[in-house]
């Protein structure tokens, strides 16, 4: 509307519509400063790296650290010596329960007897002979009777007894 600027008063242009054929640019948005992104994703990779770290830790823990170490057997109520089958009558069995050993006899069918496994004398693995139906010590011919009086020998001192039962056709042993 303003065609003369000279003759007229000044005039306002007004502002042009934009044609379906232009495109308009939006309007730029704020970017925050680039060493923020930086430290961001220092930090985030950091994250991630450490949560790595840790999962591997933890599954490396539980192979390390089996099971059956996690229980001290000392504190067990009683220790399997064998399945009933597996044992015959006349035979004994050695079984270490934490620091101690134990010698379990089965002399008879229904009869299982449990004594220190270990000479208090020379210490050597005690060992049972059926023939003689004694303990006997291989190295300092220490000699006792099933329930671990000593027969012959250099001592007098008896040997430790433990109780043993059976449930479910398999033998245990227990603290007396």
């Amino acid at each position: 509307a303003c065609r003369d600027a000279v003759a007229s008063p000044p005039c306002r242009k007004e502002p042009r519509k934009a044609l379906m054929s232009e495109t308009v640019a939006p309007d730029p948005v704020p970017s925050a400063p680039e060493g923020d992104d930086r430290k961001f994703g220092s930090r985030l990779l950091g994250g991630v790296i450490f949560l790595a770290i840790l999962c591997v830790l933890v599954v490396v823990g539980f192979y390390a650290v089996p099971p059956e170490h996690l229980s001290s057997p000392q504190h067990q109520p009683a220790v399997r010596i064998a399945a009933v089958g597996d044992f015959p009558v006349g035979t004994s069995r050695v079984q270490s329960w934490g620091e101690e050993v134990i010698l379990v006899v089965r002399s008879a069918e229904n009869r299982f007897t449990a004594v220190q496994g270990v000479s208090p004398v020379d210490g050597c693995l005690l060992d049972w002979s059926g023939e003689a139906q004694r303990v006997v010590s291989p190295c300092g011919l220490q000699v006792y009777d099933l329930h671990g009086h000593a027969v012959a020998g250099l001592t007098t001192e008896p040997l430790r007894r433990y109780g043993t039962y059976v449930r479910d056709g398999v033998v245990y042993v227990t603290k007396e």
